[in-house]
């Protein structure tokens, strides 16, 4: 406001002494400045008596007439020019709510129609993997004692069960149904898992668990949709090696989580890595640096959606060539 004063004042003392056009064109781009650094129309309004009383200081005769003219022409140029640099303000704030409120509705109309898209291939999933399951069991009823084949039933069957508790678990998210988390023990959960999912990825990885028996609550089905997810992007990100880690952790080291036990899923890839711009909109809906077709950006939006159900955190650490780190953090429960 001072620097806005003095050079106010300063056009009105040259103005008042020639009458010249120059410095209202000054006092006008001061209006529009003073808008633009947010400062009020009251404000703008009292520089002028700012300024006259500078003048008066200055020795300037402020009550002749012509002084008064055009001292009031100084006055008029503020706050005109302030006045219209307001309203073209305004009017660009409300266009931008308004672009916001279009991109907000298309993003709810996109979400609506992906769920809907989603939930129908998932239903269809979900029928066809039920007479598979079905005929498995008729198929391991009917073989007597522990055959060769049993083995290869079985690992059917486990994984017509996972894929089920898969669908049920995307269908519960587009649905926006709330499915009560169980008691399972993390460890021997984390295991189930990744033995669903070795044969789908082209990549192999390795697992540490050095907790088997600690219980958290989650979902089995979600469990291993939230590995898959995570692993899938690793391989699509350029990792050769990946590693998923199971142990128990304190608050502390949970990064101040809180004075409780957790356990954490770690998941290191040494793939491309992200930058930290890319880094901070990981976990935004819709946000991809796929190539268009290739990818939702839903991925981990879901993973954190899901993470979050459990009263759990999801963390990322990444660095452009060096991979990504996604941590899991889940209570253990109590009981």
């Amino acid at each position: 406001m001072n620097s806005l004063l003095q050079r106010y004042t300063a056009g009105m003392a040259r103005y008042v002494a020639t009458a010249a056009e120059a410095p209202l064109l000054d006092i006008e781009e001061l209006g529009r400045l003073a808008i633009t650094d947010d400062i009020s129309l009251d404000e703008i309004a009292g520089l002028h008596e700012g300024a006259a009383l500078a003048l008066t200081d200055q020795g300037v005769p402020i009550n002749e007439p012509e002084i008064i003219r055009r001292m009031s022409a100084c006055l008029s140029a503020l706050m005109v020019s302030a006045a219209v640099a307001y309203r073209t303000k305004i009017d660009l704030l409300e266009q931008h709510r308004q672009q916001e409120r279009d991109r907000t509705e298309r993003d709810r109309q996109r979400l609506e129609t992906l769920g809907q898209f989603v939930g129908s291939v998932a239903h269809e999933l979900n029928n066809l993997l039920q007479p598979v399951r079905g005929m498995t069991e008729i198929m391991l009823a009917d073989l007597p004692g522990k055959p060769p084949e049993r083995a290869d039933l079985e690992v059917v069957e486990a994984c017509a069960i996972q894929a089920v508790g898969v669908i049920q678990g995307i269908l519960a998210y587009v649905r926006r149904e709330t499915i009560a988390p169980q008691s399972l023990a993390f460890g021997d959960a984390v295991a189930t898992a990744c033995t669903f999912i070795r044969p789908m990825l082209r990549e192999p990885f390795e697992v540490a668990i050095r907790d088997q028996d600690t219980k958290v609550l989650a979902l089995q089905g979600e469990l291993t949709q939230i590995l898959l997810n995570l692993l899938q992007n690793a391989v699509q990100a350029g990792a050769t090696r990946m590693r998923v880690e199971v142990d128990r952790i304190d608050g502390d080291r949970a990064g101040g989580a809180g004075a409780r036990a957790w356990m954490r899923l770690r998941v290191v890839d040494d793939g491309q890595g992200m930058s930290a711009a890319v880094a901070a909109h990981a976990f935004d809906p819709y946000f991809t640096t796929k190539a268009t077709g290739q990818g939702t950006g839903l991925g981990l939006a879901i993973v954190r959606s899901i993470v979050v159900g459990w009263s759990g955190d999801l963390q990322l650490q990444s660095e452009p060539g060096h991979g990504t780190t996604l941590t899991l953090l889940l209570p253990v429960s109590a009981g």
